[in-house]
């Protein structure tokens, strides 16, 4: 962490961000949150190098095994961000991504805890002002009721189209899906575009 992160990490805080000047280029910008130990952002950085990723998790296991990961394997368009999200959105501009991907997110399953999820109606709005139009919010879940927020929240936002679709190919087997299959939980994934 001491040595890599300095190198491959975008702090959660500070000036607007420049994606062409960080990455040294001008491509899509996907902003995963919350990618846990990184299975996504890895695999997309590697097997698509014309996109530039930046996962942002708060889990310091996670970011490690993704920073040991470029290094390893040399990935150049790959950011770490180490901490909340929606606090680093504030960093990017207006129209600035070109997919969001939020899977398996904190379920919170008690009814009170249920306004701290991800996708909720008070929390989108700084995630929704980043991605341009034509973008993609890409959701999968294991949790039905997080599934009927995810549905309520996104269809009533008159700037997002979309709704439950098949599996994305692009979404690679994690952990936390693994563990949803086990448990004989359903996984839905969720895609609305920005019109």
């Amino acid at each position: 962490m001491e040595r890599l992160e300095p190198l491959w990490s975008l702090d959660v805080d500070g000036p607007p961000l420049d994606a062409p000047a960080v990455f040294g280029r001008q491509a899509p910008v996907v902003l995963e949150i919350g990618g846990g130990a990184g299975e996504n952002a890895l695999a997309a950085a590697s097997t698509r190098p014309d996109i530039d990723v930046i996962a942002a998790e708060v889990h310091t296991p996670g970011i490690a095994r993704v920073l040991a990961h470029i290094e390893a394997n040399g990935l150049t368009n790959l950011r770490v961000v180490h901490g909340d999200a929606l606090e680093f959105c504030a960093r990017l501009a207006t129209a600035s991504l070109d997919e969001v991907w939020v899977f398996f997110p904190d379920p919170w399953p008690k009814p009170r805890q249920r306004q701290r999820r991800i996708v909720h109606s008070d929390r989108l709005g700084p995630l929704l002002r980043c991605l341009r139009p034509g973008g993609l919010l890409r959701m999968a879940t294991d949790i039905d009721d997080y599934v009927e927020q995810m549905v309520q929240v996104c269809d009533a936002l008159p700037e997002l189209d979309g709704g439950i679709v098949e599996r994305w190919d692009g979404r690679v087997m994690t952990r936390f899906e693994i563990k949803g299959i086990d448990a004989g939980r359903t996984i839905t994934d969720l895609a609305y575009r920005r019109v």
